[in-house]
């Protein structure tokens, strides 16, 4: 049986969760809310996504030393609130991913990563997750989080 770990973290952003939903309904903008160093080779499939798309993603990102192929399928949408896609390729043994966007009472969207995934190599897999893995995935979220906010509400916006 596999063990997975689940991983959460939310930002406010000052913009409606229609435009943050759409903006994720195309993988295309991954490249834009990326960490720098991750270098997008190819982002193909069919845009807006939809229950059942299927998107590959070829990407470089360090320490690994080649391409890594990501194949995604969305498993669930739920209109201006949440997008679930699966990887049926990945460098995990497993990834669930679901962007959700709740209103905020003033304005604006509590945009909200949840993800669920393993390692492969069993026990070896969840020690490198505690020693370096979860590090690079919180690194990589607050990363693709604030770059998202500063997209919607421009450069100069403060970060949380």
């Amino acid at each position: 049986m596999r063990r997975t770990t689940s991983y959460r973290r939310s930002i406010d952003i000052a913009a409606p969760p229609s435009a943050l939903f759409a903006f994720h309904l195309d993988t295309r903008n991954a490249p834009l809310i990326s960490p720098d160093a991750a270098k997008f080779l190819g982002v193909d499939g069919q845009f807006p996504v939809e229950v059942g798309s299927r998107v590959t993603l070829r990407v470089r990102q360090p320490p690994i030393p080649f391409t890594q192929t990501w194949k995604i399928r969305i498993a669930e949408i739920e209109h201006d609130r949440r997008v679930v896609d699966v990887a049926e390729k990945s460098p995990f043994a497993f990834w669930r991913h679901e962007h959700r966007f709740a209103p905020l009472p003033g304005g604006g969207t509590r945009m909200t990563d949840d993800v669920t995934y393993a390692l492969p190599l069993g026990p070896v897999g969840r020690m490198a997750d505690r020693l370096v893995g979860r590090r690079q995935l919180e690194r990589m979220f607050s990363e693709r989080q604030a770059k998202t906010k500063a997209l919607f509400e421009g450069p100069a916006a403060p970060q949380k």
